[in-house]
């Protein structure tokens, strides 16, 4: 018994779940799969994406070597998968696509935050959206996780997507967090949420340059 708890639980710190937490959105409805995905698979469709520069010649053309098999359904694989890797993949291909049918999928997989390391993604997306149900997840998401400051998360991240959308939108949507934003970081003193926003406005730039690339 010792030996599967082990196991277990080792299982879950590759697949992201370092840190044990149920909270408000844990039972929010996601996709999940019904078992791993195939090594193959992984090795073929996650292996070469999910780590790296994303602004190289090398990731553009392994994407478009690939892209005839995205869809849906290849996207659904890759977020119900139950680690942080394929799920980093999934929400990325799903800013590039433009896969909006997804924008809850990710929200939701954003505010339950089971793994990390793929929330930095899931803002990603929801940037690129740029849609009010985008702004609303991230507005939960750090209405919630703001007042966690022992659950270094995301929160980063999702400050630095408002900032992002608030600047195509004319609106500064980071206002209302700020206060809260001060509280958090009391304890992390490498957070500095000027150059969290640099860092998150020059990937949006990558991304979307690809992705006007891909679909004109």
């Amino acid at each position: 018994m010792l030996k599967d708890k082990t196991k277990e639980s080792l299982a879950l710190h590759v697949a992201g779940a370092t840190i044990g937490h149920k909270g408000q959105f844990s039972n929010l409805q996601v996709i999940e799969n019904d078992g791993p995905l195939e090594i193959e698979f992984l090795r073929q469709y996650v292996s070469p994406f999910y780590l790296g520069d994303k602004d190289t010649e090398k990731f553009r053309n392994a994407y478009l070597d690939i892209r005839k098999s995205i869809d849906i359904n290849f996207i659904s694989k890759l977020l119900g998968d139950f680690n942080w890797r394929s799920r980093s993949v999934g929400a990325y291909f799903t800013a590039l696509e433009d896969f909006k049918e997804m924008e809850v999928n990710i929200g939701n997989l954003l505010l339950r935050s089971d793994v990390c390391y793929a929330g930095r993604s899931y803002c990603l997306a929801l940037a690129s959206f740029s849609t009010p149900l985008a702004i609303d997840f991230l507005n939960q998401y750090l209405e919630y996780y703001l007042k966690k400051p022992d659950l270094w998360f995301d929160q980063n991240s999702a400050m630095s997507a408002l900032a992002y959308i608030g600047e195509s939108t004319g609106e500064d949507l980071v206002i209302p967090h700020l206060a809260t934003w001060e509280n958090f970081i009391k304890n992390k003193p490498n957070w500095e949420l000027t150059s969290s926003i640099s860092h998150f406005k020059a990937q949006m730039k990558v991304l979307t340059g690809f992705k006007n690339e891909i679909s004109s």
